[in-house]
Formats: structure tokens, sequence, C-alpha cells
């Protein structure tokens, strides 16, 4: 393609535009019906429950043995609990003696 100088070119300024019809659609709305999911949720629970109760009632549950990192693990975990809330009783008890009224 080649391209057009300024003179060659036609100015777009009063050309006529082509009017197109108006279209108009009317649609009709459908009632929305919404129904309760009860008994799927109630599956959904039953299978969990079910899935819950084959884990705990499985020889690996019952010889699962406490190794000393795990140990130490849970203790950490303990401790770690103790010290967040020894830190939120501070700040409650400093917030609850020390009132500022502005």
């Amino acid at each position: 393609m080649m391209a057009l100088s300024l003179a060659q070119a036609k100015p777009f300024v009063g050309s006529q535009v082509a009017a197109k019809a108006p279209r108009a659609q009317a649609r009709v709305a459908r009632p929305v019906v919404c129904s309760a999911a009860a008994p799927k949720k109630e599956a959904v629970v039953a299978g969990v429950t079910a899935a819950a109760a084959a884990m705990l009632a499985s020889p690996l549950a019952a010889q699962a043995a406490a190794t000393p990192s795990l140990n130490n693990l849970i203790g950490s975990l303990v401790a770690g609990g103790a010290v967040l809330a020894a830190i939120a009783g501070a700040i409650s008890a400093v917030s609850n003696f020390d009132d500022i009224r502005r």
C-alpha cells in the first residue's frame, strides 16, 4: 500500500454518514427459582464424618509415636503461645489502668 500525502487525502469533514435503523429488543424477565441445597450439604457432612472416623480407626494413627523433635516443636509452640498471651494481657492491663482523657 502506498501512503497518501496530505494533498491527495480526502477530507472527512462534512462527509455523509449512513444512518442505521435503530433496533429495539425486549427481553422477558424470567423468575429466578432458588432451592436449598440441604440434602447435598448433609451428604458432604456425612462423607467428611465417615472419612474422619476411618482415619481415627486406622492402625497408623494408633501406632504414632512422639519423637523428641515433635515434643520440642510442641513445647516451643506452647511457650510462644504463653508469651503472646502474656503480651496481650499486659497491653490490656496497661490500657485499662492508664486512661487517656482528651
